[in-house]
């Protein structure tokens, strides 16, 4: 018999505006056995923690389990997230002791993985991994992202002339824009940033004609200059006033990605956070044909084979490259991740890789 002590961050009350960790998060310490163990399960060791937007609204209290992709996390449970873990003890066919595996499991430094927690919703996922595993964090799931949504949700094409991306030094943002650059070709390659060394990395490292800081006291005028010719495909990553703004310079038949709405996850408004859309230009809509599509990345679960066919050759031509930032933590320290992604101090993918002690 192998006991551990395990760290376990579990959601202590589902927060509302303005997340506040000691609030809504509480660390407990628990002592699990490989013994207790059942087939089909797996015992894993937390090595790196992807941070998402999305992790957000699962534990925001006014979340709608009806009306979200996937059931709110409650009150009691443990806090989940996508990650990197190694499989300590094996009960499940086809993965041994040792093996690495991207699996959405919990902030925990030790935990049970079950087979119902691989099937409770669409979200789960559980595949082995080899070589780098943050290349796997950053490729494997925001890579897959930005591909499905610029590529069959945006249908852009090496026909459009003007793409617009807002976060886009971010961890799906950066690999939209690399991918409408270096493999469609596209003319004139919109990236919308925070600060003007992320909008330097923009141009640098990620092909962009144009980088705007959404701060600077010009931004409206540099918005309206550098979309000029108007908007083919507009890659919505924040809602509100940018995506207004956006839809002012749309084309006829021009089109919009909703892949996130970060500027509204932490300001909810009781579940009634605006979108930011004024009048004016909902009726671009209608009048320029545009389409709005959202998307959840988990819709295209049968294709991710296609996905990585080209993503991965892509990496390897440098027709895109991963931009990423790996902050160390203790088990303590990592709910700190969430703060550090709302705040917007990270370029590229963050992640956190765990120090066990």
């Amino acid at each position: 018999m192998t006991k551990y002590s395990a760290k376990q961050w579990f959601v202590k009350e589902r927060s509302g505006d303005n997340i506040n960790v000691e609030e809504t998060f509480e660390l407990v310490t628990k002592e699990l056995s490989t013994d207790d163990l059942k087939e089909g399960d797996l015992f894993l060791k937390a090595h790196f923690f992807s941070n998402d937007p999305t992790q957000r609204i699962w534990v925001n209290k006014d979340s709608v389990k009806e009306r979200l992709y996937r059931a709110p996390i409650e009150k009691g449970d443990l806090m989940e997230a996508y990650g990197i873990y190694e499989v300590i003890e094996s009960r499940r066919t086809g993965y041994e002791n040792g093996d690495f595996v991207l699996a959405r499991a919990f902030w925990a430094d030790y935990c049970t993985l079950t087979p119902i927690d691989l099937t409770i919703d669409p979200g789960a996922t559980l595949t082995k991994i080899m070589g780098d595993p943050t290349d796997f964090l950053t490729l494997g799931i925001t890579g897959i992202t930005a591909y499905f949504g610029l590529l069959t949700v945006g249908a852009a094409t090496s026909k459009d002339s003007t793409v617009v991306v807002s976060v886009a030094a971010g961890a799906t943002g950066s690999v939209v824009c690399q991918i409408a650059k270096n493999v469609l070709g596209i003319k004139n390659v919109v990236g919308i940033a925070g600060s003007d060394a992320k909008c330097e990395l923009l141009k640098k490292s990620c092909g962009c004609d144009y980088a705007l800081n959404y701060r600077s006291p010009t931004f409206k005028q540099d918005f309206e200059e550098a979309t000029k010719d108007d908007i083919d495909v507009y890659f919505d990553n924040v809602g509100g006033e940018i995506l207004d703004m956006a839809l002012l310079r749309m084309k006829e038949y021009g089109r919009i990605v909703s892949c996130g709405a970060i500027s509204m996850y932490d300001d909810m408004k009781g579940g009634k956070a605006s979108a930011g859309i004024s009048r004016e230009a909902w009726s671009q809509v209608y009048c320029h044909k545009v389409r709005i599509e959202g998307f959840i990345v988990i819709q295209f679960a049968d294709q991710l084979p296609k996905a990585l066919a080209d993503l991965v050759p892509w990496l390897m031509e440098g027709k895109i490259h991963l931009i990423k930032e790996i902050w160390d933590a203790r088990m303590e320290d990592v709910p700190q991740g969430m703060l550090k992604l709302f705040k917007g101090e990270n370029t590229g993918k963050l992640i956190t890789k765990i120090i066990h002690s």
